[in-house]
């Protein structure tokens, strides 16, 4: 061999290859679709899928800190869904402030949010077959509520400039769903690398047992984890509810597996207690990077599927 194995090794196990190999993977990525797709980085490219990707960061950071803590969330593309059908119904049929519609969308996701929480937390039952029940009764529910109400979601003659610019509109040239992600992913880092909360969640994470041990309230932790993604899919719920003025059958789908792989990709560890914010969102660029790439050069959501 050219390369020893045992370097190899060696190499792979410096703590500085787990932020190196997600930006490679990263740089690849934007390289490899930038040459082959033209226009790929135009300005008007650029801002609709910034606008993609704020809401879908927002996601990722909650299913980030969950991962962090030991648990994992697949509920999120529902809990994501239901809250923008909550904002749309508070501000299309009931004609509502977009005010009200916020805190609709909001209080689904906390309620979801905080169920999964007990559930898992408190209850002690395990994330995966919880928070997959709870994907399942979310998306039956949405499928529901859309069909029901789709109608007077068009009819109604509703309108709001606040909405408009939340959707469409920009501020330095990024669109308002990029600055909430970078501001809610800035003050979670540092809530995760500077506060005892944070430091809970790693702990928990790493070891429940050893975090027991050390007086640490690990069913409080883990409950508020969920309510923390809960509460992250519900502001991205919202920016797409504003983006589209509606919500229909394919908001919010197969979104838990993009958030899953975005994090995993990232280098966000599926035992726990290893990662960070910042690796949650290389692997959210990639991820979404990868989908819209697909399909502008041609290829099905069947594809992206099988590559995710």
């Amino acid at each position: 061999n050219l390369v020893p194995d045992h370097l190899v090794g060696e190499i792979l196990t410096k703590r500085w290859t787990d932020n190196a190999i997600p930006f490679l993977a990263l740089v690849a990525t934007l390289g490899v679709f930038g040459s082959i797709i033209p226009g790929f980085f135009k300005l008007t490219s650029l801002q609709e899928s910034t606008r993609q990707l704020g809401e879908f960061s927002l996601v990722v950071i909650g299913m980030t800190v969950v991962m962090l803590g030991g648990g994992i969330d697949l509920s999120v593309g529902s809990i994501f869904a239901l809250s923008c059908f909550s904002a749309v119904y508070v501000f299309f049929i009931l004609e509502q402030s977009i005010w009200l519609a916020l805190a609709a969308a909001l209080a689904t996701g906390l309620i979801f949010g905080a169920i999964n929480g007990y559930l898992v937390g408190y209850l002690r039952l395990r994330a995966f077959l919880t928070t997959l029940v709870t994907f399942i009764f979310g998306r039956a529910l949405f499928d529901i509520l859309v069909s029901t109400y789709a109608a007077d979601v068009q009819l109604s003659q509703a309108s709001s400039d606040v909405l408009d610019f939340i959707g469409d509109g920009t501020f330095w040239g990024l669109s308002i769903s990029v600055w909430l992600a970078v501001i809610l992913a800035i003050v979670t880092h540092i809530a995760l690398t500077r506060s005892r909360p944070g430091w809970h969640v790693l702990a928990v994470g790493g070891s429940r047992r050893s975090a027991h041990n050390a007086g640490i309230r690990v069913r409080r932790t883990v409950f508020m984890t969920y309510v923390f993604s809960g509460f992250c899919s519900s502001i991205g719920g919202f920016l797409i509810a504003c983006r589209l003025s509606g919500a229909g059958p394919g908001t919010g789908l197969n979104l838990e597996i993009m958030a899953l792989t975005a994090a995993v990709v990232g280098g966000v560890s599926l035992g726990g207690g290893r990662g960070s914010v910042v690796k949650g969102l290389m692997g959210a660029i990639i991820v979404l990077t990868m989908t819209n790439g697909l399909i502008r050069l041609g290829y099905g959501t069947g594809t992206n599927q099988m590559v995710l």
